[in-house]
Order: structure tokens, then sequence, then C-alpha cells
């Protein structure tokens, strides 16, 4: 009877450890598929395109600062003043090309022609 016992013991070991192995192996496979390999250019691109028809909004619902000049300078931080863009929770619209970097001090060029009304990120 003893005999049975162990080799009971000694199967369910090599089951157990063959599982776990598997396990292991598919489960290292699987968690690749949802990496998130991202360009920082494309991210980049798509912040400053945000910014710009944020300020193209922003421009055509204060049309009164054409008044004196077709031309306005403005700051990413004005956008977020304004509730145009939302910030993180620290308050600040991140580069993605540099993580320390903030974009709020970036100098956005808002220009009304034709009535039309453009607008060009300083990056």
């Amino acid at each position: 009877m003893k005999i049975i016992k162990d080799k009971k013991i000694i199967i369910l070991a090599v089951i157990l450890t063959v599982f776990t192995i598997g396990y292991f192996i598919i489960a290292n496979k699987i968690s690749y598929a949802f990496s998130t390999d991202y360009d920082a250019n494309e991210t980049y691109n798509h912040t400053i395109d945000t910014i710009t028809k944020s300020a193209i909004a922003y421009g055509e619902k204060n049309l009164d600062l054409f008044n004196e000049n077709d031309t306005i300078y403005i700051k990413v931080q004005d956008l977020i003043d304004n509730s145009y863009l939302i910030p993180d929770e620290s308050g600040n619209i991140n580069n993605p090309l540099k993580e320390t970097e903030s974009l709020n001090s970036n100098v956005i060029k808002i220009k009304l022609e034709n009535k039309e009304v453009s607008a060009e990120v300083d990056s």
C-alpha cells in the first residue's frame, strides 16, 4: 500500500510541475499580446493636433479678440484656463517626447482670415 501512495504522490507532483511550467509559458506569450507599443512622435502629433483644434474652437467662440488685429497669440495654459483643454491631475499638458516637459507655455498663433479661424502651435 505504501508503494501505491508514493507513486500517486510522484505522479501528482509530475502533473503539477508540467501544469505549472505550461501555465507560465502560456501566460508569458499571452502577456505580449497586450503590450502597449506606441510611437511617441505619433502621440506628440496627436497632442499638437488636439491643441490646434481647441485653439480654433477658442478663436471661433471669441471673435471679439480679433477686433484690433487679425492675429492673436495665446498660450496653451490659456486654453486650459478657459476649459478648452483638459490637463492631467497636476494641471499640465505633457509633452510625449519629453515626459518631464509641459506644453503649457507653448505659444499658439490664432489667425482670422476671410471669416475663417486657423491656428498654429509653436512646437
